[in-house]
């Protein structure tokens, strides 16, 4: 588990480096890491999903599973148009999809505990595009 979890960040640092490059086509980058974080956000919720549907969990888990996607596809919506706020927006899910898995016992203390660790250095990497996006902007 903590391999996989671990690797599951190299696309993100890869992305991101990319978008750093300096080269022309380097908001390629941004994209690739948007697309990867809507994918992760869409895991996230298929993990709930799963839970609830083994579990016998009450139906509005199933709609909270849902929500991870539902974000993550709005915020690829934004891409073509505010790339900064697509950024926000995949952020602010892993934010709050951490905060539940973070304290919710259902999940074992192990992967609660690897989750919080990768999941903050997710978010430091969005900040770190959010910071590309909007320096690259202003400047």
């Amino acid at each position: 588990m903590a391999w996989l979890m671990g690797a599951g960040l190299l696309p993100f640092v890869a992305a991101l480096g990319y978008a750093s490059s300096g080269r022309p086509d380097a908001l390629a980058g941004a994209i690739v890491f948007e697309l990867y974080a809507a994918v992760i956000l869409s895991f996230l919720g298929g993990m709930r999903w799963g839970r609830a549907l083994t579990s016998g969990e009450p139906a509005a888990r199933l709609v909270e599973a849902v929500l991870p996607s539902l974000l993550a596809f709005a915020a690829l919506l934004l891409l073509g148009v505010a790339q900064i706020l697509a950024v926000a927006a995949t952020g602010a899910g892993f934010a709050i999809w951490l905060l539940r898995d973070a304290r919710d016992p259902a999940w074992p203390h192990e992967f609660r505990h690897r989750r919080v660790a990768v999941s903050l250095l997710v978010l430091l990497l969005h900040l770190g595009l959010a910071w590309l996006l909007y320096a690259r902007h202003a400047g």
